[in-house]
Order: structure tokens, then C-alpha cells, then sequence
């Protein structure tokens, strides 16, 4: 079965309830005909509605793209590889000219240009190392939620899926069993305890936050079971699954993501001048000033 097809699925749900329910009710006393029985199984298919719009995750991968490429301009190669960026191989080689730019300012005098050197120049890789840190969890928070929405698509048609069948083998005298798994539980893998890690000189040794479980079979994967052979136990235990299904969405997207982003957030807030160069005093001084003492001074 595919996502795609969600909606035509839940229209077989309901044409299969109608005819089960028509073959239950029947007997004796008169023959039903499954149409009878639409209108009161006509609120199954908006069941499933919402989760036919949920966001595509393919939507997510410019975005991504966007940030590694990103990464790889401030990439100097100061910062230990993770999860998260480890797709990301590659160190910026103009970024080392920022080391030889320090050597062509030993030949100036003037605090301008001591300043540029120890508040610049020498905090650069640092400050790079930094910005590659927070462009890496704002990575990790794009494929949390992008394997967010890509089990929770995979859920709701397994649950379309396994009602179906459930369905088709009512009448088997008790051994009509099925089960719903959520997979959703499991789309974000390193966020519980996770924290970022800003540097205040040196390398850079970042602690990504966020990242999508390549596993489905970790403990955050979720079931439950159900039997019967009446309509009315087969459709209790798909609404159920779908309710269980909605919460656990709500669950990892609050709990698992969104509380995190805000410690993030705070995080980087909180470590402004850690991530930008302060801006340079000689910017906003006159000419006059600009070439005395205070400012670039002369050659030496």
C-alpha cells in the first residue's frame, strides 16, 4: 500500500465495514444490503482526512542541502564529526588564510590593528567552529521532523493496511488477530539529554542535539494488538490506533523537538558574541582618527 492512496484506502474501509456489517445483520429475520449501512460508517474516512495532509518530507531536502553547504564553507576542520555531520567531509581551505592574514599585520603598529588581530584573526577558527556547530543542529532539527512526518505517513497506512485485512479475514472463528505499530517514536534518535556545546577558545568539540534513528526496531517503537471478527471491534481498535497515532505525533513533536529547540535557541541566544566577530571600531571613525594611533596607525 502507498500514502498516497490513503484516501482511497479509507473509501475501501468503509465499503468492506458496510458489506461485513450487511452479512452481520442479516438472517432470519430479512436480508440487509451493505448500502444501508454507509451513512453510519461515513464519519470512518474523516478519520484518516488530517493525516492525508500531513507535510511531505522530501519538502525538507533543499533545506538541508542548504545547511551542509553552509557547513562546508565554515568547516575548519576544528570540529569533530557527528551524526549529523559526518556528510560533511570536506574542510574549507580559504578559511586558512585568515592564519597568514595575522602574520601581514606584525608589520603595523596602531590598536586598530592589534585589535583586529587578537579579537579577529586570532578568534576566527574558533568562532567558525561555533557557527558550524549551530548550523549542524539546525540540520539535525530539520531531519528530526522530516523522519517525523515520514513514520507517521508509514503508521497511518500501516493502519489503513491492517485494518483491510482485518476486514478480509473476519469469520475465522477467532483467529482474526492484528496489530498497529507506531514508528513514529522512534524517528528522533540522540535528543534525550542532548545539549550544544558553544567553545570559548580553541577547537570546537560540538554535541549535536537532534538527529533522525536510522533503527525501527529501537524501544521507541510502539504496538498494540487487537482480535475479533465484528465490525464494530475491527473499527473500535483502528480509531483507537489512529487516536494513539495522533498523540504520539504530539508527543515527539513537543516533548521530543520543540522543548529542545527552545533550550537550543536559548542556548544560542545567550552566545552571541561566541558565534559573530564583534564589529571592527575603525568602522565608525573618521578619517582623521582612522589613520593615527588610535585607529590603523602606519607601517612599521
Amino acid at each position: 500500500m502507498s500514502f498516497d492512496q490513503l484516501m482511497q484506502h479509507a473509501k475501501d474501509i468503509t465499503v468492506k465495514a458496510a458489506d461485513l456489517m450487511a452479512k452481520e445483520r442479516s438472517g432470519s429475520a430479512g436480508v440487509h444490503r451493505p448500502e444501508e449501512f454507509m451513512p453510519h460508517l461515513a464519519l470512518l474516512e474523516a478519520k484518516f482526512e488530517p493525516f492525508s495532509r500531513l507535510p511531505d518530507p522530501a519538502g525538507y531536502d533543499p533545506l538541508i542541502d542548504h545547511l551542509n553547504r553552509a557547513m562546508e564553507k565554515v568547516n575548519t576542520g576544528s570540529v569533530a564529526h557527528t551524526d549529523l555531520s559526518k556528510d560533511i567531509g570536506l574542510s574549507n581551505p580559504n578559511l586558512d588564510k585568515m592564519t597568514s592574514d595575522g602574520g601581514y599585520l606584525q608589520g603595523w603598529t596602531g590598536e586598530g590593528a592589534m585589535a583586529f588581530k587578537a579579537n579577529f584573526v586570532d578568534t576566527f577558527k574558533t568562532l567558525s567552529g561555533n557557527q558550524f556547530t549551530a548550523l549542524s543542529t539546525m540540520k539535525g532539527v530539520l531531519q528530526a521532523h522530516q523522519a517525523m512526518w515520514l513514520k507517521a505517513r508509514d503508521d497511518i497506512d500501516k493502519i489503513a493496511e491492517h485494518t483491510l485485512d482485518a476486514l478480509d479475514n473476519a469469520g475465522g472463528c477467532g483467529k482474526n488477530k492484528w496489530s498497529f505499530g507506531f514508528s513514529v517514536l522512534s524517528a528522533v534518535g540522540t535528543i534525550t539529554g542532548a545539549a550544544i556545546t558553544i567553545a570559548t577558545g580553541g577547537a570546537t568539540a560540538p554535541i549535536v542535539a537532534i538527529g533522525a534513528a536510522a533503527s525501527l526496531g529501537s524501544a521507541g517503537v510502539a504496538s498494540t494488538t487487537a482480535s475479533g471478527d465484528s465490525v464494530n471491534t475491527i473499527m473500535n481498535s483502528m480509531t483507537q490506533a489512529i487516536d494513539d497515532l495522533t498523540k504520539h505525533i504530539q508527543e515527539v513533536e513537543t516533548q521530543q523537538i520543540t522543548d529542545r529547540v527552545r533550550a537550543l535557541i536559548d542556548v544560542l541566544n545567550g552566545n552571541k558574541v561566541k558565534l559573530v566577530a564583534a564589529r571592527p571600531k575603525l568602522a565608525g571613525m573618521n578619517d582623521r582618527d582612522l589613520i593615527g594611533d588610535s585607529g590603523m596607525g602606519s607601517p612599521a
